[in-house]
C-alpha cells in the first residue's frame, strides 16, 4: 500500500535551498533546514518540504547529527519505502548491468547515490555476493536488503564488507563477516580472460577494486614483445597480469602489502605467462625515487591520498614527487598510465601535476587515452561526489 501524505515525519528545507534538490541532487546539508530535528532518530525516512509552500518533494533517509542530514531516497512522496521498494530499485539497478556479465563474472550491482540507493554498494563475484552500507537509513533496512539479494540473485554465499570509516561519520559500527552461506574464495576474470583469486572477506573495500576492471585491459594495445613494464602500487597484479599475457618481455610489480603480493603470486599460477613477474616488497615512493632503471610502460595506481580537502596541499606534492620520478624512469616515448581515486583530487588537479612534472623534467607529455571508473560504477551527473576516478594513457617525449 503507498504511504499516505501524512505517515512519514516532515523536515523543511529552507526557501531556495530545494533548488538544488529539485534538478536532482540527492543531499540536504544541516545548514539548508529550517530546523534540525533532534527528536528523530538516525535514519528515519521522512518527507522534505518547500519552506515557501509547505509541499514535499521527495522521500529520504534522515540524520540529525550529520553534516549530511537527509539522502533523497524517492521522489514519489507517496511510495512505501519497505522490502518491495528496495526489490524494485535494486533489480533496476542490476538489470542495467546484466551486459556485462557476458564479459565478466565479477561487477558492482549497485554503486549508492548513483542508483538512487543512497549509502548502498552490492557487489557479484562469480557466485558470492557483497555489500556495504554507509548510511544509517540503509542500515535500518539491512535485514530487507540482505533478504532481497537472496531472492533476486540466490547467490551461494552473502559477505557483509561494512568496515568503511563512512560508517563511523554514521554512528553505524565496523563490522565484517558472512551473513549467509560459507563460501569466502573465488576465481574472477576480466574482459580480456586475466583471471583473479579473491579472498572477499580479506579483500581490500567491497572484495576487490573492480572499478578499474576495464582500465586494466586498455593498457595491453600498448604492450609490445619488447616491453619493460613497472607497475607500482600492484596490490594483487592486475595491470602487470595483463601486461604479461599481453607479452610483455619483462614486469616489475611493486608494493608494500605482503599479502597484496601473495595474492599476486597466487593469480600468476591461475594465469598462462610466460613472463616473469618481478615482485618487490617496498614503498613504492622510495622505490621509483631510488631505482635507476629505465621502463617502456609505468604504471602509477595509488590509494587514495585526499581523504578530506584539507589534505589536497600535502597530496599535491606527493603526487607531483610520484610523477615526476616516474617521468625520469621513462624511456623516450614510453607510456605513462596514472590514476588517482581521491574524488577531493579532481581531474584538472591530476592534468596540473601532470604538466609541472612534463615542465619539470623537460617532457612533452600527449594524453592518448581518458578514462573513469567501469560502466558498473556509473556517475550521476547531478552529483559530482559519485565521480572520484581518474584514468590516463600518457605518451612522454
Amino acid at each position: 500500500m503507498p504511504k499516505t501524505e501524512g505517515s512519514y515525519p516532515e523536515i523543511i528545507i529552507k526557501k531556495n535551498h530545494e533548488r538544488r534538490l529539485l534538478k536532482g541532487h540527492l543531499w540536504a546539508f544541516s545548514n539548508e533546514l529550517v530546523d534540525v530535528r533532534k527528536d528523530l532518530p538516525a535514519g528515519t525516512v521522512v518527507r522534505l518540504l518547500r519552506e515557501f509552500d509547505k509541499k514535499p518533494f521527495a522521500l529520504a533517509f534522515y540524520h540529525p547529527n550529520s553534516l549530511i542530514s537527509a539522502r533523497i531516497i524517492s521522489r514519489d512522496v507517496k511510495t512505501e519505502i519497505d522490502r518491495i521498494f528496495f526489490k524494485q530499485r535494486i533489480s533496476d539497478a542490476a538489470s542495467k548491468r546484466a551486459f556485462l556479465l557476458k564479459e565478466r563474472n565479477a561487477i558492482r550491482l549497485v554503486h549508492s547515490e548513483s542508483d538512487l540507493l543512497p549509502g548502498l554498494v552490492i557487489e557479484q563475484y562469480n557466485d558470492i555476493i557483497t555489500f556495504q552500507i554507509v548510511s544509517a537509513g540503509m542500515e535500518a533496512f539491512k535485514d530487507d536488503i540482505i533478504a532481497v539479494i537472496k531472492e533476486l540473485f540466490k547467490p551461494k554465499t552473502i559477505i557483509e564488507k561494512n568496515s568503511s570509516h563512512l560508517r563511523t561519520l554514521e554512528g553505524l559500527s565496523e563490522i565484517e563477516g558472512i551473513v549467509f552461506g560459507s563460501d569466502t574464495t573465488t576465481s574472477i576474470h576480466d574482459r580480456a580472460g586475466t583471471t583473479f583469486e579473491v579472498s572477499l572477506l580479506a579483500g581490500q573495500k567491497t572484495g576487490f577494486y573492480l572499478d578499474q576492471m576495464d582500465n586494466r585491459v586498455a593498457i595491453v594495445r600498448y604492450i609490445k614483445p619488447t616491453s619493460t613494464v613497472l607497475d607500482l602500487f600492484c596490490n594483487e597484479g592486475g595491470f602487470a597480469l595483463n601486461a604479461a599475457r599481453a607479452g610483455a618481455a619483462s614486469i616489475t610489480a611493486v608494493d608494500s602489502s605482503a599479502d597484496a603480493l601473495k595474492g599476486l603470486s597466487n593469480n600468476i599460477t591461475l594465469n598462462t605467462i610466460s613472463t616473469e613477474i618481478k615482485t618487490v616488497k617496498t614503498d613504492c615512493f622510495d622505490f621509483i625515487r631510488s631505482n635507476d632503471e629505465f621502463f617502456d610502460l609505468i604504471v602509477l595506481d595509488p590509494p587514495s591520498l585526499v581523504k578530506s580537502k584539507k589534505h589536497i596541499p600535502a597530496a599535491t606534492k606527493a603526487y607531483f614527487d610520484l610523477h615526476r620520478a616516474a617521468i625520469k624512469r621513462l624511456k623516450p616515448n614510453g607510456i605513462l598510465v596514472t590514476a588517482s581515486c581521491s574524488h577531493h583530487f579532481g581531474r584538472n588537479d591530476l592534468l596540473d601535476v601532470i604538466r609541472n612534472a612534463g615542465t619539470d623534467t623537460a617532457r612533452t607529455i600527449t594524453i592518448l587515452e581518458e578514462h573513469g571508473a567501469g560502466a558498473d560504477h556509473p556517475v550521476h551527473t547531478m552529483m559530482p561526489e559519485t565521480e572520484y576516478l581518474k584514468f590516463f594513457i600518457l605518451r612522454v617525449a
